[in-house]
């Protein structure tokens, strides 16, 4: 009996969605990544600014701030002097002007705060330097996620602001130090790194001659070692071979004694007369 053409049809149409959800369920589960990657590879680029640094930098510029503006009175807002306009002619705020208020005592303090801001952005930004070759053909191999590089991309713009913020703030502390800032606290950071990596070889040779020490101390114990083994060997042996002699003199008298003992062979008893 022929099935009717509708339940062919729809008999037909079931298998196909069953085969797409088949495919798919295993396309989704082959996509996901196994327990051993996701422990292995990072998701995101791991980078992090030197937050100490920036937070100690603007900490010690709110300070400086706080006591100018505190300490401005309204004779000193008024007064417009060739001091208190900026390079468009107009007169500069109390917020703007509190840079050339500083003592240079207190700009060298805030200077040393920002150097040492940008020494450690410089650290981060050599980091991603290094890393970004690689991992771009990484991903153009597709193996690392598009959110892992656009995470290395996110770091290295930020880097770049946080540059860009320092130079600016080097601009604002003193005038045309922004132009230097960034060669100045490259050269400070190469001064570092050599600093880092001369400790380390120092480090380094410390713990070898240490290693030296002991390796040369063990070595004298076993040869002290050796030295009072071979001596109670050379001891036994020399008992060994004594208690030899001994029993060699021992068999010697023993078969003496026995030949003394022991009649002449051919010799006649005496008989004694009656």
């Amino acid at each position: 009996m022929a099935l009717p053409p509708a339940l062919v049809a729809a008999v037909f149409v079931v298998a196909v969605i069953a085969a797409l959800v088949v495919m798919a369920y295993i396309s989704w589960n082959g996509s996901k990544p196994s327990e051993f990657f996701l422990e292995t590879v990072n998701e995101t680029y791991d980078m992090q600014l030197a937050t100490a640094e920036i937070n100690a930098y603007y900490d010690l510029k709110e300070r400086l701030q706080s006591k100018f503006l505190s300490g401005a009175g309204s004779t000193q807002e008024k007064e417009t002097s060739d001091s208190a306009i900026n390079s468009e002619g107009d007169e500069m705020s109390p917020e703007e002007r509190w840079a050339q208020s500083m003592s240079d005592d207190q700009r060298k303090v805030l200077q040393h705060a920002l150097m040492r801001r940008l020494v450690g952005c410089i650290g981060k930004l050599d980091q991603v330097q290094r890393d970004k070759p690689g991992n771009w053909k990484l991903w153009r191999g597709k193996l690392v996620s598009e959110k892992y590089w656009d995470s290395l991309c996110d770091a290295e713009r930020l880097v770049s602001e946080e540059i860009d913020s320092c130079i600016n703030e080097a601009h604002e502390i003193a005038p045309g130090w922004g132009e230097h800032i960034f060669p100045q606290a490259v050269q400070c950071w190469r001064a570092q790194k050599s600093q880092e990596m001369e400790k380390k070889s120092q480090k380094k040779a410390v713990e070898q001659q240490k290693k030296q020490k002991e390796k040369e101390q063990r070595r004298k114990e076993v040869e002290e070692r050796m030295k009072v083994e071979d001596k109670e060997r050379q001891e036994r042996l020399a008992e060994k071979a004594m208690q030899s002699l001994l029993i060699e003199e021992e068999k010697k008298t023993s078969k003496t004694k026995v030949r003394a003992k022991a009649p002449v062979s051919g010799s006649k008893p005496k008989v004694k007369k009656k």
